[in-house]
């Protein structure tokens, strides 16, 4: 089969914000953004303000095309990238900003220490850098 179709020519590649090396994909979910309101909605998607009215009257919207993924750079670590991928097969990228958190699906609030860690184990994890 010569010509049988690949998805890996359609693979992305995504490099770094800060030093334009490439991302390895670390195999985090998806994190889905989501929207409430029709301005929200016709805002951060490329629905028109009629159908982002009725999307809204159906409750929360699920943005299938925007998510955060985690990746990792040899020089910077792991990074949290928000993408955004368009109808003509593009996409965009950029550094997740704490409003992209508060609109996914699926995670925690970053600004609130796990409840069911002890307060013992989380102050011995936040010293994990100071021992040589």
């Amino acid at each position: 089969m010569v010509h049988k179709r690949s998805k890996r020519r359609r693979a992305y590649r995504f490099t770094c914000p800060y030093c334009d090396l490439g991302l390895l994909r670390v195999g985090s979910p998806k994190h889905f953004l989501f929207y409430n309101g029709a301005n929200e909605i016709a805002q951060n998607t490329t629905i028109t303000r009629k159908k982002a009215t009725l999307l809204a009257t159906q409750g929360t919207y699920v943005d299938s095309n925007c998510w955060i993924e985690k990746f990792f750079c040899g020089n910077d670590g792991d990074l949290w990238i928000l993408i955004r991928q368009f109808t003509d097969g593009t996409t965009s990228i950029a550094l997740a900003q704490r409003e992209d958190w508060k609109r996914t699906t699926q995670t925690t609030n970053p600004d609130v220490p796990n409840p069911s860690v002890s307060e013992f184990t989380y102050y011995m994890s936040r010293r994990a850098h100071l021992k040589s």
